[in-house]
């Protein structure tokens, strides 16, 4: 399946300022353009703003391509692991 190369899945889990429930949603960023490389970061420093809405909690990166298998690229208590995604594309 090629389509799974050209896409980047990720996991974000939100945490509501008033209730204190988490809820989730996975975004699917195109890579296949390189000159929307920027597209990656603009995305994740839209959601590490979102203060009123609610507080990235933690991100995961799709690793099976198929949205099965992720592994966690952003905890709130330990940073970022790897490269800090909301400065740095590693795609391009």
């Amino acid at each position: 399946m090629s389509w799974t190369n050209t896409m980047k899945s990720f996991r974000f889990v939100i945490k509501h300022p008033i209730t204190g429930k988490n809820w989730s949603f996975t975004d699917h960023l195109s890579i296949a353009d390189k000159s929307v490389s920027w597209y990656i970061t603009d995305r994740m420093k839209k959601m590490m703003s979102w203060q009123d809405t609610g507080k990235v909690v933690r991100i995961s990166q799709d690793v099976s391509g198929l949205g099965r298998r992720f592994k966690m690229v952003y905890s709130e208590s330990k940073g970022w692991v790897g490269a800090d995604l909301t400065k740095v594309n590693p795609y391009v």
